[in-house]
């Protein structure tokens, strides 16, 4: 029979020192997590830059860019890029730089909607804009904190008077 000695006489144990828990190999299961884990990460970022796909910043749009208007009662920055052929909301016609140093009300963007877009109309559609009984002309222009950061850009663009989609370019329709 073995006994176990008192306690006064167990074999001393250096200080400091311990005696290591047995190394334990990664199992299949756990093996089978992290794939299942980094598995549904890849997924997601997936699904997720498949929604964003044709996203695009509102101040990297130029002219001949179709895309879908975002509601109007928010900051816009992005907008949803399309292909001219399939249904869309708007067709940039104009891209230019707000030159008054103080940030636009309405009636100075107004006044510069008139001298910038409604020729700019004409051009690109093929028709004066006030004979046109069709499109109308919106626009994008900075909020406070991009114009106090130096962001001047205005984006004209066309879309239906009625606001149906568009299923091809305005550029030349008139003509």
């Amino acid at each position: 029979m073995n006994e176990t000695p008192p306690p006064s006489q167990a074999t001393p144990v250096e200080p400091g020192w311990t005696t290591p828990a047995p190394a334990r190999s990664a199992g299949r299961g756990d093996k089978l997590r992290l794939f299942l884990i980094i598995g549904g990460i890849v997924a997601f970022l997936a699904v997720v830059l498949w929604a964003v796909r044709d996203n695009v910043s509102a101040d990297d749009l130029s002219v001949g860019t179709c895309f879908d208007v975002p509601a109007r009662d928010t900051d816009i920055s992005t907008v949803t890029r399309r292909d001219c052929t399939a249904e869309h909301d708007a067709e940039v016609i104009h891209v230019a730089e707000y030159t008054d140093s103080t940030y636009p009300i309405s009636l100075s963007m107004d006044r510069f909607i008139d001298e910038e877009c409604l020729p700019a109309f004409a051009t690109y559609v093929g028709e004066d804009y006030n004979a046109n009984e069709d499109l109308s002309i919106g626009y994008f222009y900075p909020n406070r904190d991009g114009w106090d950061g130096g962001d001047r850009t205005v984006t004209c663009y066309a879309d239906r008077l009625d606001a149906s989609k568009l299923t091809q370019s305005v550029k030349g329709t008139a003509e």
